[in-house]
């Protein structure tokens, strides 16, 4: 990260950022807010996949499950919320504590959760199936977080009494109880080997314990102010603390000594990272900067400003190429490692992320859909927004045309479907009976019927008198896309629960469930009606006979992901 030069993009919140965290892939970032809301960004065009809503106070943590498909959060409404990152549904909420939940961390292996509480307990929960698994008691006061050891073994929780317990996850056994600190702990590591861990205070020291024995190997001392948070270098050899005393300090492990001290900002510095490679630390200040320091010489690399209220926190994507900072100025910052070229949203009338955007097949006009709660129809030559169509209560996750283009249909997180007209923007229909977030619609090729997909279900609507025909029930998990056939004879369906289906639409009956993908992603039928073609996270592309169900052709694409597949006009 040497020698890197900075662009930023700004992302615009209603509310002031708590903090912000990058997947596992990179591939998003979640961000919690004030307002209790937390917001997941796709980092290849930053626009907002989903606001999570359900917590009624202030979310304190947020983390990504290790293999990215399930965010956590915890919050001062005594909850844990586990969310699908793929759906944004709120799979489960966790009850059950005596105050407010301060802290929530994953398992190496994903499935299990551990919180901490105000009632002074450490829980360990069943991420399947939300169940609390097992309660530790031993803190006198507020437990303010946990963290597990990178194998998992051991769990780390730190108190408002001053000390740090470790826990075996196997035995359930306390095994330490590491006393020392004279004020409150902020911030506890452990080394990238486990035989370490780290706790950062109010009373200005960093001690260093051994997690075999219990014992403090070192003080590390020279701050002269509360110390926020603490960090290990990838390889071992370093830890990094911030503190309030404006300064960031760089402390070699193995002797206890201080390195560098990174000087520079004017105000509390509250977070420290390191850079995956170890050879730069970012630090976030409540001087509205973020900073980039040389590890090896303690050298400011970069000063990068644009916020214009405290920086509260800071992540790294895991290439190390970019730099997500949140404020309470209610923006996130996205900073540009490799290109150093500033990029900025693209005003498009919407007040959120725009999710879909669909064109007429009659006229100059696109649709576009949003989390805004909005659907705007634009003028193609033009550019200009000619109807704003509101009436959704909450994110609109789906737009689609009428074969004809007099109507439009849109799916929505409020659990409805709605059809509109063209001309007017009025809206026609509200079609009501799916029980979760409605995904995608799909006109049939005649243009008088709908179909509509959520979790589980795909749903047959009459367009024109907007009454449900049929329920077509028999996916165990979200529907994530649905195709008619040609003729409109058929309906094809692909679920998370790893297969496909082909439905007679007459009927409702299911004539067929193609299994073999890991997960789908996109359908389509063959221009003769014979076959489809699925697309899938597996790199492979399956086509199958839909008059039998078997599969004829598996198509490979090495190590790239496959995103779309189309018959050519000829089949």
């Amino acid at each position: 990260m040497r020698n890197a030069q900075f662009g930023e993009l700004p992302l615009n919140q209603e509310s002031a950022v708590n903090e912000c965290v990058y997947s596992p892939d990179g591939n998003t970032v979640a961000v919690g807010l004030v307002n209790y809301k937390i917001c997941v960004y796709s980092t290849s065009d930053w626009e907002i996949l989903w606001t999570l809503e359900g917590h009624s106070k202030k979310v304190s943590r947020i983390v990504y499950s290790p293999d990215g498909n399930q965010i956590a959060s915890s919050s001062y409404d005594n909850t844990v919320r586990i969310w699908s990152t793929h759906t944004g549904n709120c799979l489960h909420i966790l009850k059950g504590f005596d105050g407010e939940v301060n802290g929530v961390a994953y398992s190496p292996q994903g499935d299990q959760l551990a919180s901490a509480c105000d009632d002074m307990r450490v829980k360990l929960w069943d991420v399947e199936s939300g169940e609390c698994s097992h309660i530790w008691i031993g803190h006198t006061k507020y437990v303010w977080n946990v963290l597990y050891s990178l194998k998992g073994h051991q769990i780390a929780s730190y108190s408002g009494d001053y000390t740090v317990r470790l826990w075996s996850t196997e035995t359930k056994e306390c095994l330490h109880v590491l006393r020392g600190h004279t004020a409150y702990i902020n911030s506890v590591a452990y080394s990238p080997q486990e035989d370490r861990v780290a706790s950062a205070s109010s009373d200005n020291t960093v001690r260093l314990w051994d997690t075999s024995t219990g014992e403090c190997r070192h003080i590390l001392t020279g701050h002269t102010n509360s110390i926020f948070s603490v960090m290990y270098s990838p390889n071992d050899k370093q830890l990094a603390s911030a503190s309030y005393d404006s300064t960031a300090r760089l402390w070699d492990t193995g002797s206890g000594m201080c390195l560098h001290v990174l000087q520079g900002h004017t105000d509390a510095v509250r977070k420290v990272v390191y850079s995956p490679q170890g050879d730069a630390v970012v630090s976030a200040s409540d001087d509205s900067t973020v900073r980039l320091w040389d590890t090896a010489t303690g050298v400011c690399i970069q000063m990068l400003s644009g916020h214009s209220g405290n920086v509260s926190s800071i992540d790294l994507s895991p290439q190390g190429d970019k730099i997500a900072s949140g404020s309470s100025d209610k923006t996130v910052r996205v900073w540009d490692v490799r290109t150093g070229t500033p990029t900025r949203p693209i005003s498009s009338g919407h007040t959120s992320g725009v999710y879909q955007v669909k064109c007429s097949p009659k006229r100059d006009i696109a649709a576009t859909c949003s989390y805004d709660k909005t659907v705007r129809l634009w003028d193609i030559q033009t550019g200009v927004c000619h109807q704003t169509l509101r009436g959704h209560t909450s994110q609109v996750r789906c737009v689609e045309f009428s074969p004809q283009g007099d109507q439009i249909a849109t799916g929505s997180n409020d659990n409805t479907v709605r059809l509109w007209s063209v001309d007017t923007g009025m809206c026609t229909h509200t079609l009501t009976g799916h029980g979760n977030s409605v995904l995608t619609v799909m006109y049939s090729p005649q243009g008088d019927q709908l179909a509509s997909a959520s979790y589980g279900k795909v749903k047959l609507w009459d367009v024109t008198s907007g009454e449900c025909c049929r329920t077509l029930t028999g996916h165990t998990n979200t529907v994530k896309d649905i195709v008619y056939s040609p003729s409109g004879s058929q309906i094809i369906s692909c679920s998370d629960d790893r297969t496909v289906r082909i439905w007679d639409v007459e009927t409702g009956e299911c004539n067929f469930t193609l299994r073999g993908h890991d997960s789908f992603n996109t359908l389509v039928y063959s221009h003769q009606d014979n076959q489809v073609a699925a697309v899938n996270n597996d790199s492979t592309v399956r086509v199958w006979d839909v008059g039998t169900g078997e599969c004829h052709h598996i198509f490979i694409g090495g190590n790239d992901r496959v995103l779309s597949v189309a018959y050519s006009p000829t089949g």
